[in-house]
């Protein structure tokens, strides 16, 4: 497991950085190889965090169509990062079975094995360093997600019971605390004590989003999604149906951030660390209609967000907001 701390600092990572200042990253190294060969084929493994595919891996393979004219990238990943790894532009996903989070693996050896056929011998990334390679010029290549508007259909299965009202989405927890050095989610009895703030007499329904439907949340506006949705559906799910996204630091957070569509959207984050994810990226959003509001607990700790402070940024979100209906899902404007 990859325990990911702040503020640290050594002489090896100093070495290093002088290193990639002098003489270029990996990265940078196999890319210019590949130019000087005539190499058009990528492998990358992924099997680390959802976040990461935007805020990494996307900025790395525009870097790459930049430079390789009429390249090819293949991701191989695992089964729960199918769908946000389709969204990331690349050629082909492969797919590896019961590839548990963490644990190393052959992506080239993956790729062939599902049928994938190279023109020479590729160049692969079989466990990418985002973080040093992309060191000092995050916003070179700023993410983007493609989004296909037929996905939008994949909401159309669930029905969201808020027909006239202004729709919440909320992702309560961000299931991927065990693997960072940090609390990343704010405190079940918060976001019970926010619900409570903001019943069906404000106007708005919730839209709860994330894995598993633990711990409850039982309010009579709030429709529970957690574990019933693709990433796809969820995605969907925001476009057609919210208005406003509540989240934590979070994979989810960094997909509708970075979806490249035009969509009316209020984004309030929650934060216990601002040096990560899309506040350290430093990039705006290709949606040119969302407005974000981050919140940033004292101490770097999330959980020294107060329910008045999130009321208050959501109250003030929601102020010039009332709900109409656009092609047949509830927005506001």
């Amino acid at each position: 497991m990859k325990v990911r701390t702040r503020g640290m600092f050594s002489v090896r990572r100093l070495r290093r950085v002088i290193a990639d200042r002098l003489h270029g990253t990996p990265f940078d190294q196999a890319l210019a190889a590949a130019a000087r060969d005539r190499q058009h084929d990528f492998v990358f493994g992924w099997n680390r965090g959802l976040g990461d595919i935007a805020l990494g891996l996307v900025p790395l393979f525009a870097r790459i169509r930049a430079r390789i004219t009429g390249s090819r990238i293949v991701l191989v990943t695992r089964p729960d990062l199918a769908q946000m790894a389709g969204l990331a532009g690349v050629d082909d996903v492969v797919v590896v079975t019961g590839l548990v989070r963490d644990a190393p693996f052959d992506p080239l050896q993956a790729a062939k094995t599902h049928g994938i056929v190279f023109r020479g011998q590729p160049t692969v990334f079989a466990d990418p360093d985002p973080t040093r390679w992309l060191d000092g010029r995050r916003a070179a290549y700023a993410p983007r997600l493609t989004w296909n508007s037929a996905l939008d259909a994949c909401a159309d299965r669930l029905v969201v019971p808020a027909q006239g009202r202004i729709v919440i989405g909320a992702h309560v927890n961000s299931e991927t605390a065990q693997y960072y050095g940090y609390v990343k989610d704010w405190p079940a009895e918060s976001w019970r004590a926010l619900l409570a703030r903001f019943p069906a007499a404000r106007g708005v329904h919730w839209l709860l989003f994330g894995n598993a439907a633990s711990p409850q949340f039982s309010f009579p506006n709030v429709t529970d999604m957690r574990g019933a949705t693709s990433m796809h559906e969820l995605l969907a799910l925001v476009r057609r149906h919210c208005r406003v996204l509540v989240a934590p630091d979070s994979g989810i957070l960094t997909a509708v951030y970075y979806l490249d569509q035009a969509t009316p959207l209020d984004v309030v984050s929650l934060w216990s660390d601002p040096r990560q994810g899309i506040l350290k990226q430093g990039c705006a959003s290709p949606n040119p209609a969302l407005r974000h509001r981050p919140l940033h607990g004292c101490d770097d700790d999330v959980r020294n967000l107060t329910v008045t402070d999130v009321e208050t940024a959501l109250a003030a979100v929601l102020a010039p907001l009332s709900p109409r209906t656009v092609d047949g899902a509830t927005h506001a404007v």
